[in-house]
């Protein structure tokens, strides 16, 4: 499996198909999250534009080889396993991502609610953050 999962995660870096994915997430991030901001509401946006995100790459990741090449791999092992190498290859791309994502609105954001009323836990927001993203 984990040959699967490399020869995939190749695949996806090689054709540039993760490229628009990237970009889509930095501008969704660079638009909706700004420095000051409420980090619970930054949180909640950047969880919004992961699912979009997270969604297309699920679709890059299962179509980005030719269909006589995934032949080859599913008679290899087995057509389940291609496609689970695939959807995995998708969520760890995903969850990295997410991770880079929580980072930037935790470093950049201003930790109280939407009221400005209530301090709240940056680590706690962090680790609520990570869950999102997840």
């Amino acid at each position: 499996m984990t040959a699967l999962f490399r020869y995939q995660a190749a695949l996806l870096v090689r054709s540039r198909r993760l490229l628009p994915p990237l970009i889509v997430y930095a501008l969704f991030m660079g638009i909706g999250v700004q420095a000051g901001q409420p980090i619970l509401d930054s949180f909640a946006w950047a969880g919004g534009a992961l699912l979009f995100v997270a969604a297309w790459l699920v679709r890059v990741c299962v179509t980005n080889e030719p269909p006589a090449a995934r032949h080859v791999a599913a008679a290899a092992t087995s057509p389940a396993r291609v496609h689970l190498a695939s959807v995995l290859t998708a969520l760890t791309c995903s969850a990295v991502l997410g991770a880079i994502g929580t980072a930037f609105v935790a470093l950049i954001t201003d930790p109280r609610s939407s009221d400005r009323q209530v301090h709240v836990p940056v680590g706690a927001a962090t680790l609520a953050g990570l869950v999102t993203a997840l």
